[in-house]
């Protein structure tokens, strides 16, 4: 019930403003806020605030019967503004539910394509109040078979720029909020808008120019939507197209600017054509930049994704061979550089063919996961470590200064030890290991010092056994 009484009174208020504009005999506007209003509020809200569009445009079309009637609101009036209410109702929830249907409220001015889908919809949506609302006119004797036309096509076009000029702030409001971001970039933003405001002012709010190739200069401020699509949110452009429309009405509504002259029907058409323009134009490039940077991102995100999965075991998180051989030899390169120690270390679980005979593979993956995690807590971040094979990993290990082979097989057996000692009876860890400690002299390729880490491994294992 809130939300219908809010949006009433939004309707009605937005709807005076919009009166502004009217042409005679004062129900057919440039500009139409409301049916903006009025398909945000369905989109967001839902179909159940209808009410609040009837009693809205209800209102508003009264309040015309009171200007143009001299105060005197009959029967006939009443009629009227009810019937208007009625197509401007009807209007508002096709058209909303055919953008949920086949566009889609959340993808609305994320691309291109949605966009123009938007502008055809609600083109083809505001026929509906217009065709109704002019025919109840010419059918109460308000409006004569000679301005019906005017009237029907000031209708449409004045709902249609309300939804394409409006219906976009609303639905984008919340991201307006959102004004995290560098200082740079907020005064970027800042400097843009201030920049249209001034140039639309400057063009809108000088005299009517008395030849027609002056209209020209109105599309100066076009150059600066663009860079504005280009650069910001979609909330930010709807923000700039309503700065630009509200400039432009205002000024043309006075006599002002490149639209303002004796000819008011063609200088609200012009008006219409240019807010049209400016609006379709700005949004559905803003949506096709917004696209094109959310591929991008999905991309980059699915590019280090893929190349995670080529890099990383999947069952211990570590990495693969193709993986360890990749950052262990970036790994040795900058050792060398920096004529650091570092070690080989290649390690075989031992064991692992007998627990998947007799407890089954899921417990043998349990054992090598468990085998990887004590690795992780021996090993440093700065330490590369892999699993290299089905039972074989291998490291590639930064050493202290004082540190040698010797200790870090302690501490491997250490943390071997202690895992022993709190795990089941038959899930006990048993490494074989083989380390090769490495020269920051030495010029011997990676595969060659893990063959011969191997080596030393199966060495140590065959003396054990």
């Amino acid at each position: 019930m809130i939300r219908i009484v809010i949006l009433a009174a939004g309707y009605s208020l937005t709807g005076i403003v919009g009166l502004s504009l009217a042409i005679p005999p004062g129900y057919a506007t440039a500009v139409w806020p409301p049916s903006g209003l009025a398909l945000a509020a369905l989109l967001m809200w839902g179909p159940r605030v209808w009410p609040g569009i009837w009693v809205g445009s209800f209102l508003v079309n009264v309040a015309v019967a009171l200007t143009t009637a001299n105060a005197d609101v009959n029967q006939t009036s009443l009629v009227v503004a009810a019937s208007i209410a009625v197509g401007s109702t009807i209007q508002s929830l096709i058209t909303a539910l055919a953008l949920q249907r086949w566009v889609g409220v959340a993808t609305l001015f994320e691309s291109g394509s949605a966009t123009l889908a938007f502008t055809g919809i609600t083109a083809a949506g505001c026929l509906v109040a217009a065709s109704w609302g002019a025919a109840t006119l010419l059918s109460a004797g308000v409006v004569d078979t000679s301005n019906f036309l005017d009237s029907w096509q000031t209708w449409w076009l004045g709902d249609l720029i309300g939804m394409l000029v409006f219906a976009p702030v609303f639905l984008t409001w919340r991201q307006s909020l959102q004004v995290g971001g560098r200082p740079w970039r907020l005064a970027e933003m800042f400097f843009s808008f201030a920049l249209l405001a001034v140039t639309a002012t400057i063009i809108f709010a000088a005299p009517s120019p008395a030849r027609e190739p002056a209209r020209s200069l109105a599309f100066l401020p076009l150059p600066i939507l663009v860079w504005i699509a280009c650069r910001f949110r979609p909330s930010a452009v709807a923000l700039a197209v309503c700065l630009v429309s509200v400039i432009a009405v205002a000024t043309t509504a006075n006599g002002l600017g490149p639209f303002g002259g004796e000819r008011t029907n063609e200088s609200l058409l012009l008006l219409q054509a240019f807010i049209g323009l400016a609006a379709v134009m700005t949004l559905t490039l803003t949506a096709t930049v917004t696209g094109h940077r959310q591929s991008a991102r999905e991309f980059q995100n699915l590019s280090v994704e893929m190349e995670h999965l080529a890099l990383s075991d999947e069952l211990t998180g570590l990495r693969n061979r193709r993986g360890f051989l990749v950052l262990a030899d970036q790994a040795l390169r900058m050792a060398r550089r920096t004529q650091a120690k570092c070690a080989l270390v290649f390690i075989d679980l031992d064991g692992l063919k007998q627990v998947n005979d007799s407890r089954g593979h899921a417990a043998g993956d349990a054992l090598i996961v468990d085998a990887a995690g004590v690795l992780n807590h021996v090993f440093r971040e700065s330490d590369v470590v892999g699993r290299v094979g089905g039972d074989e990993f291998a490291v590639f290990a930064l050493l202290d200064e004082h540190e040698g082979g010797i200790a870090v097989n302690h501490r491997l057996q250490a943390a071997i030890d202690k895992f022993n000692s709190e795990a089941v009876p038959s899930m006990k860890l048993s490494m074989s290991v083989g380390i090769e400690e490495l020269s920051f002299k030495s010029e011997i390729p990676l595969d060659e010092l893990l063959t011969r880490a191997d080596r030393a491994m199966y060495e140590k294992k065959r003396r054990r056994t």
